[in-house]
């Protein structure tokens, strides 16, 4: 890396390394305790959250990738880090996310933003609307909390835009201005009690000015994405674009970011500095449609030449690659891409498609493939991996697993 210049494969590199899914990261653990949770949030900051239960929930699948261990036991230790431990807390930072509590002072900027109308607008025309029964959610949650949305809404109206109970769209306002916090979960199901019986007095009572916690997040998202543009480190944690990108500015005069340009890149690029390029070479491994590295799906397209889209809403006749697929990190490539779907009654993961990301594939990839395939069911307690018919990569991969 030389004179502000970035080759395609260094800048791939710098990604893997940054979110720790090189081979030079501490390999999987057999039972990943708190330090190896700790160790993946400094590598990556926050922790999306997803309800889509296919394979099993995305956190679980972009822990997996990083940490090894078995499906109940990052579950458990994820759970344990979050509502019993209290080091970890949930808000909206990227999407709905995990992120540390220590860092939740970060987001006071945004909570502030939603008491002041900034956010959905179906919330905001609800609460403006509805004031007192607002404050009656507020009341029951002192009251009577730790309270789940079903428990409260008793066979009241739903909302006919949002699909949502009444009682759901007043806790998520309480949740987003930061009044409630999520105390515990019971079945994925979110439990809210009131901020001071979930946090300590620490935690509520810190504070940064909007511009100083926007600054900070930017700092943050450079080192998580290793290299990105703009609009990939405004994105990592939804800041607003003109405010992010003014952030941005300010840290390249200040010299703490320096501006690149990344081979194959239509935009520049930002590293922080001082960056020192080591070559690296990725993991083999399934990842999370809401994998860090993969989420913002510009960045994808730009940097792996990956074109991606999450096809679940997609009609299953006009699904091109399948219902949840999860691309195949190879080599510092995205070279394949798999539709997976645990059958536990059965104890089958079934592989319904299989796509080649790459043409005239280096060998051994297929063998990786199947190897990973096989390593995602025994994770998940399944006995046996069965591939179907559809994808480019189908027959090979069949062929090597065996069914």
């Amino acid at each position: 890396m030389r004179d502000g210049q970035v080759s395609s494969l260094q800048a791939k590199s710098l990604a893997i390394s940054a979110q720790g899914l090189d081979l030079k990261s501490s390999p999987p653990s057999a039972r990943p305790d708190i330090r190896h949770l700790r160790r993946a949030f400094k590598q990556f900051g926050v922790l999306q959250i997803d309800a889509v239960n296919a394979v099993a929930r995305s956190h679980l699948l972009v822990l997996r990738a990083r940490l090894g261990g078995s499906h109940s036991g990052l579950s458990k230790l994820l759970d344990n880090a979050t509502y019993e431990r209290r080091e970890l807390v949930e808000y909206w930072c990227h999407e709905a996310s995990f992120l540390p509590t220590q860092d939740r002072a970060l987001f006071k900027w945004r909570m502030q933003r939603a008491e002041d109308g900034e956010l959905w607008k179906g919330i905001r025309r609800f609460v403006a609307e509805n004031p007192e029964f607002v404050q009656q959610i507020e009341d029951y949650v002192c009251s009577n909390g730790p309270v789940s949305a079903g428990e409260l809404q008793k066979n009241r109206k739903r909302d006919p835009w949002w699909g949502w109970s009444d009682s759901k769209i007043a806790l998520e306002w309480l949740f987003w201005i930061g009044r409630v916090s999520v105390s515990h979960r019971h079945n994925f199901t979110r439990y809210y009690d009131l901020s001071e019986r979930v946090l300590s007095s620490e935690v509520l009572k810190e504070s940064l000015s909007e511009v100083e916690a926007q600054t900070e997040l930017i700092r943050r998202a450079a080192g998580h994405l290793g290299v990105g543009t703009a609009e990939d480190l405004v994105d990592y944690f939804r800041l607003p674009k003109l405010e992010g990108k003014e952030r941005i500015r300010e840290l390249v005069e200040n010299n703490e970011l320096l501006e690149v340009e990344v081979e194959g890149w239509d935009r520049s690029g930002y590293i922080q500095m001082g960056t020192k390029f080591k070559t690296a070479n990725s993991k083999s491994v399934l990842l999370s449609p809401f994998d860090p590295l993969i989420w913002f799906r510009p960045r994808v397209e730009r940097m792996f030449q990956f074109k991606y889209r999450l096809e679940i809403y997609v009609p299953a006749k006009k699904r091109v690659h399948g219902y949840y697929v999860l691309p195949f990190l190879h080599n510092n490539d995205l070279c394949a891409r798999v539709d997976v779907r645990a059958d536990n009654k059965n104890g089958v993961l079934h592989v319904p498609a299989a796509h080649a990301e790459i043409p005239n594939m280096e060998p051994g990839v297929v063998e990786s493939l199947a190897t990973e395939l096989e390593s995602l069911a025994f994770w998940r307690n399944l006995k046996q991996v069965k591939v179907g018919q559809r994808g480019n990569l189908a027959r090979q991969l069949k062929r090597v697993i065996g069914t």
